[in-house]
């Protein structure tokens, strides 16, 4: 009976409670839509450094991320492969050289990480070939030799386009120094402006001609069929190789791990405080209710409506309103959402920014699926908070004086 006194008492005076469930449906959509958009550029970011520069896990020699000197490289490299890659979720595993270098033409020259790669291998781990537009080349096509793969940024800032020489210099695992004309054979596009100039991608076995030895192998790394999964086959390969240093994506880019991490509580931060300024608007509106009311709340108590009746019909009554314009308001988000998410928000007029901090000039948002679930929580519990007050004045009512009042 009191649920159904309380609806019908919501829509009494519709014009203002649609102005809270409006107010309350906006302020929710538009701090769910925010959300969403500040997850999906976070998510793709992670997503691109896990695809394009880092994979899940990284397995190197302990001496080698000091000063990254090539001749720290893994002992055995070939048979710990062979172990990893039969490990459970191990979706795919990839070998690399990597050396301290310069990359230098006839305009500019600056310092490079250069990786040697198996290219097939490379593909199963690293989505990094597929950023190659046409127009741009390809990820070593064809058998010719010293070829080499750089970032878009790198090729401005040498002035070198496709089939353009490249000097690389650097020195091998012995110590002396080499250097050798490459042919530029692609021309990557990551969603990370440092990445694209300063790493350049050449065949393991083009290293090793020029150098006349094995440059070793200085990092393993892997992609798992699961993201979930990292910390258990971290753990699994921390055990099967203690002499080695294992690290996963958020280890090795602290950065990303930061930001996931941070954003985390921005979002429940940002909702908290829509929900806590909606709060003080259904605050003043019950207020209002209850003053108006007045007579009538103390007709009822005088008639025999006991005093708790009274306080569950005010609670039911900011709770309905609240769930309404809390119902609405995901529906619209989850609307709005799922629309941009389909066809993306194209900021690429900020490109170079977004860039430069690794964040895609398309973002596509959307929300997991148990913030929903938290949120549901969020607007019941502040719908009974902001209850409690005008539930509270009504208590304080005494029943001759409020039958008085006209």
């Amino acid at each position: 009976m009191i649920f159904k006194i309380a609806f019908k008492n919501v829509w009494r005076n519709k014009v203002r409670s649609l102005i809270v469930i409006v107010a309350i449906t906006l302020g929710l959509a538009g701090g769910l839509f925010t959300v969403s958009v500040i997850t999906g550029m976070v998510d793709q970011k992670v997503r691109s450094g896990i695809n394009n520069e880092v994979s899940h896990i990284q397995v190197h020699n302990p001496e080698f991320l000091k000063n990254f000197e090539s001749r720290y490289s893994i002992p055995g490299s070939d048979s710990i492969a062979g172990i990893i890659s039969k490990m459970p979720a191990v979706k795919a595993i990839c070998l690399r050289t990597r050396i301290t270098g310069m990359a230098a033409s006839p305009n500019s020259a600056g310092g490079v990480q250069i990786i040697g790669v198996n290219p097939e291998m490379e593909k199963e781990v690293f989505s990094l070939y597929s950023g190659i537009p046409d127009s741009a080349g390809g990820f070593f096509i064809g058998s010719r030799k010293n070829q080499v793969v750089i970032g878009w940024k790198l090729a401005d800032k040498l002035k070198v386009r496709l089939k353009s020489k490249v000097i690389l210099r650097f020195q091998n695992s012995d110590g002396d120094l080499n250097e050798a004309a490459f042919s530029v054979n692609g021309i990557f596009h990551s969603s990370n402006t440092i990445f694209d100039e300063t790493n350049v991608f050449v065949k393991k076995g083009d290293l090793d001609m020029i150098t006349g030895n094995d440059n070793g192998i200085q990092e393993i790394a892997l992609i798992l069929d699961d993201v979930e999964k990292v910390p258990v086959i971290e753990t699994m390969l921390q055990s099967r190789f203690p002499a080695l240093l294992v690290q996963n994506w958020m280890e090795i880019r602290p950065d990303m791990g930061m930001i996931t991490t941070a954003i985390s509580i921005e979002v429940y931060v940002i909702l908290g405080i829509i929900l806590f300024a909606l709060a003080f608007g259904i605050v003043n509106t019950m207020l209002m209710i209850v003053f108006e009311r007045t007579r009538e709340l103390g007709m009822l108590m005088a008639v025999g409506m006991s005093k708790s009746r009274v306080f569950r019909m005010i609670m039911l009554e900011t709770i309905f309103l609240t769930l309404i314009g809390g119902i609405i308001g995901i529906g619209l988000s989850t609307a709005l959402i799922a629309i941009f998410h389909r066809h993306g928000i194209d900021l690429s007029a900020f490109s170079k920014g977004l860039g430069a901090f690794g964040f895609d000039p398309k973002i596509y948002p959307f929300i997991k699926t148990k913030l929903y679930i938290h949120l549901s929580f969020m607007i019941v519990l502040t719908g009974i908070l902001s209850a409690v007050m005008p539930a509270r004045k009504a208590l304080l009512l005494k029943p001759v004086e409020a039958i008085r009042v006209e």
